[in-house]
């Protein structure tokens, strides 16, 4: 049985109108909020510009990833912990690797982008697409186009999805692997693409 996303959206979407009294959403195993894209968007790129401004903009830049890689590695973890992930996604696992459609179709849901996986090459590649990024066309609404990749948290996010399968055992296996962004929207290209390998050193700063 192949991975049914649009089940997956749709029982993250159900899900996600249970709230506690502070808005916070205990849905897959973890505890969500609704976060304005633009308040997330200007703390990240204001960070960095500041960063810039003492020479210091790929020390930003690695650490905004590895934030993101962070985050998603134990957010994802978290997830295919949860009961929902066992009733939902894993009776339509056929592969180890059908795990991670199952994460990005998550994402999918959480509004993260419309991510979809290129191409998957079990213990050592993993390549995912989004041609609708929040952090691209925020980053160009707010400070028009630029030389170099602006999302942070997708690239952070696709080096996760490859920690939790091919990492090693949690939590030991966060930055096992590194993704790029070789194309951004924010560089005008025609959308954004992330590809994560293996990481030599298993740190990304």
């Amino acid at each position: 049985m192949a991975i049914d996303g649009n089940k997956i959206i749709h029982a993250v979407m159900e899900g996600s109108r249970i709230r506690e009294a502070k808005g916070i959403i205990p849905l897959f195993g973890v505890y969500l909020s609704i976060l304005s894209t633009i308040y997330y968007n200007r703390i990240n790129f204001e960070f960095e510009k500041r960063m810039c401004d003492l020479g210091q903009e790929e020390k930003a830049r690695a650490l905004l990833v590895a934030a993101a890689q962070e985050c998603g590695y134990a957010t994802f973890q978290g997830i295919r912990n949860s009961w929902e992930w066992d009733e939902i996604v894993v009776p339509m696992l056929e592969s180890r690797e059908d795990q991670i459609h199952g994460f990005t179709a998550v994402a999918v849901a959480f509004g993260w982008g419309d991510l979809h996986v290129v191409e998957l090459v079990p213990e050592e590649k993993l390549v995912i697409r989004v041609n609708d990024s929040y952090e691209a066309r925020g980053y160009i609404r707010e400070y028009g186009y630029s030389t170099a990749g602006k999302c942070y948290m997708l690239r952070g996010v696709t080096g996760a999805f490859m920690d939790l399968i091919y990492g090693g055992e949690y939590p030991d296996g966060c930055f096992s692997f590194l993704a790029e962004e070789r194309r951004c929207r924010a560089k005008e290209d025609g959308y954004c693409e992330f590809i994560a390998r293996k990481s030599p050193h298993k740190s990304i700063l």
